[in-house]
């Protein structure tokens, strides 16, 4: 594999899971919790793309639109119906709450779609060829997508009313309250719009790879190592560290690591030997030990820069 196929993929895969950490992020940067029923936002967004899109016949843009919507409102019902009424207990008591949201949505998505992996009907991608590389065009819709997402996410942050009660919420949320901030009306809003960016990172993962009741379960620990690594509550800093994850295991899958072997003198391995793709994960959280170990805040010391 050529080093610019390397880069294409790598950024193309922490495109995917920036998304995603992006909206983890900031549910821990306002809220203080681990939300594990992220995943299972994603699973909800890809499902309702392929309802829209498969099912109603929707095109797939348009059903993507819909679909993303409709994420960020099952975000909100999730925090009016479960995480609102919990809102002063414990983080523990939050963690386990999610974990059980997350199993309950898993198994209502294989109940109604069933178990079995599914595919959304597009019309066979084009292959483009460059610098000995090649991307399809799903693969440039998914970068175009997933990159004017987080332009607008930038500009929300900092350009609207509504990113500067966010942040000031992240910093303080006492302070932001004795300043004439609603709480509750921000934190509504920061549901709705990490639902919708998991939505839309579940749908773009199904639509490369494949839908399946895992999905959810599948994605969520890189979207964590992602947000620990760029320095949890720091949205940049996750998308840094989607980033690093995907050169980490883009990069580590296509090294003959019987050359790394023999260039440390360690023993020699006649025969070539490259990481199974089973093991991508590993990948994940080893690249987390080693940048924990060194920066133990994140790369991007978290909640800082937000």
């Amino acid at each position: 594999m050529s080093f610019v196929q390397i880069i294409l993929n790598a950024v193309i895969f922490g495109s995917q899971l920036g998304l995603l950490a992006l909206g983890l992020t900031m549910t821990y940067s306002i809220l203080r919790f681990a939300n594990f029923a992220h995943g299972e936002l994603a699973l909800v967004g890809a499902y309702l793309t392929y309802l829209f899109s498969v099912n109603l016949k929707l095109h797939f843009i348009s059903a993507l639109i819909f679909a993303i919507g409709l994420t960020g409102v099952v975000a909100v019902l999730s925090d009016r119906l479960i995480f609102k009424k919990l809102r002063e207990a414990p983080a523990l008591v939050l963690i386990i709450a999610s974990l059980g949201l997350s199993i309950s949505v898993r198994h209502i998505m294989s109940a109604i779609w069933g178990p079995d992996p599914l595919g959304y009907k597009q019309a066979l991608a084009k292959v483009y060829n460059f610098w000995g590389a090649h991307i399809t065009s799903t693969q440039l819709i998914i970068l175009m997508v997933a990159g004017s997402a987080m332009v607008f996410f930038h500009l929300l942050l900092h350009r609207t009313k509504l990113g500067k009660a966010m942040r000031a919420l992240s910093d303080n949320r006492s302070l932001a309250q004795d300043h004439g901030i609603n709480v509750e009306r921000i934190i509504t809003w920061v549901w709705f719009i990490c639902g919708c960016y998991a939505g839309l990172g579940g749908a773009l993962i199904a639509l490369e790879t494949a839908l399946w009741p895992e999905l959810g379960f599948q994605i969520i620990l890189p979207v964590f190592c992602a947000a620990i690594l760029g320095g949890v509550g720091n949205v940049y800093g996750a998308v840094a560290g989607a980033l690093v994850l995907g050169f980490a295991e883009n990069i580590g899958l296509s090294v003959n690591w019987s050359s790394v072997i023999d260039l440390f003198k360690i023993f020699r391995i006649e025969r070539m030997l490259f990481i199974p793709t089973e093991y991508k994960s590993a990948i994940s959280f080893l690249m987390l030990v080693l940048v924990l170990i060194l920066f133990p805040t994140g790369i991007m010391k978290g909640r800082k820069g937000h």
